[in-house]
């Protein structure tokens, strides 16, 4: 693992907000990958470098490296920062879209120029169906998806909203994305070049709230903000800008399946609400489907819940479908098999479903 950086403290922080803030965001960003990436993983940087954290950043050994941008420049310079890793350099037909290659465009262009609508119209219908069958970055196969600023760089509605669409789709089921993001505190219309940003284009800020709103309206669970500093880097219009990071994952998408499972949440708080809207009391047993009691004993939850199998399990290719209306609460005696759940094995068969003895 490679060791984070240091964050600057009280006597050792410059006088510049943006060293020690992307300071504080590069450490945070390792210490996450070190953790999200195993050798073998596919790990995915989208959209070029523009607080230069890429310098400092490292890419697990033995995992699979991909860079992907729409702008050509960009991409240069990430590829230039990661020579050392060979990452697989991939130029997208448009920013928010992880679908379509440019390089497939161009050899289409090359084979058959363009000359009037019809065949242009031919050539989009092939490359929609070159992005489905052999997209630029596959559906759930990337561990580890680091967006640099994408709600910065494409607002956090039509096209913010889309980017993180394609996030959640390369993402494999447990994988994570790393968000970092400049936010401000107070609402702030248009787009703004803020002072000391290594690249001055325009960019959209959204609050804390409206950021994270956005990651849970395109599918993502566990989702969580961690501060790069306290000090903000700008001030716009009254509104401070502090740079942070978005961390988020991909699973809760799926059906749920009734295996007779209950959890504890341990606290400290005295109840917590997950993304699926479910509510857990400090020390209740509440009945959860299997994909649910899954998740929750994962990454980022693993540690504060405890997991409670019932007794009479069946596998769970023979589970019926978890009923909504089940009480949120899961009796004791389910657990210990002695009252039955819906799908549950018979505690004196010796004929379990689907055994082919009966």
């Amino acid at each position: 693992m490679n060791a984070p950086l240091e964050r600057p403290d009280a006597t050792t922080r410059s006088r510049d907000p943006w060293a020690d803030s992307s300071a504080i965001l590069a450490s945070r960003l390792q210490a996450a990958t070190d953790v999200a990436v195993s050798s073998g993983d596919r790990a995915l940087w989208w959209g070029g470098d523009l607080c230069g954290l890429l310098p400092a950043w490292q890419c697990p050994q033995g995992a699979r490296l991909q860079l992907a941008d729409a702008d050509s420049r960009r991409l240069r310079r990430s590829a230039q920062a990661l020579g050392r890793f060979q990452p697989q350099v991939t130029r997208l037909l448009r920013a928010t879209n992880l679908q379509q290659d440019a390089a497939r465009l161009n050899s289409a262009l090359e084979r058959a120029p363009v000359r009037d609508l019809e065949q242009y119209l031919a050539l989009q219908d092939d490359l929609q169906h070159a992005a489905m069958q052999e997209p630029a970055v596959e559906a759930d196969s990337v561990a580890l998806l680091v967006a640099d600023f994408p709600l910065n760089r494409y607002g956090w509605q039509a096209d913010g909203a889309a980017a993180l669409s394609e996030a959640l789709r390369t993402l494999r089921r447990g994988g994570r994305v790393l968000c970092p993001l400049l936010l401000v505190d107070e609402p702030v219309a248009g787009r703004h070049v803020l002072r000391g940003l290594g690249d001055p284009i325009p960019l959209a800020l959204p609050t804390e709230a409206a950021s994270l709103t956005a990651f849970e309206a395109a599918g993502f669970h566990g989702i969580s903000l961690h501060a790069a500093g306290g000090r903000p880097v700008d001030r716009i219009e009254g509104a401070d800008v502090r740079l942070w990071l978005i961390e988020a994952f991909k699973g809760k998408q799926g059906p749920c399946w009734e295996l007779g499972q209950a959890v504890i949440y341990r606290g400290p708080w005295r109840e917590v609400r997950d993304d699926d809207g479910h509510v857990y009391a400090r020390g209740a047993r509440v009945a959860v489907c299997a994909k649910t009691y899954d998740l929750l004993r994962q990454a980022p939850y693993d540690g504060q819940f405890v997991g409670l199998r019932a007794e009479h399990e069946p596998p769970l290719e023979q589970a019926q479908a978890f009923d909504c209306n089940t009480p949120a609460l899961r009796h004791p005696q389910v657990t210990k098999g002695l009252q039955a759940f819906v799908g549950q094995v018979a505690a004196d068969s010796s004929c379990a479903p689907g055994s082919g003895c009966c």
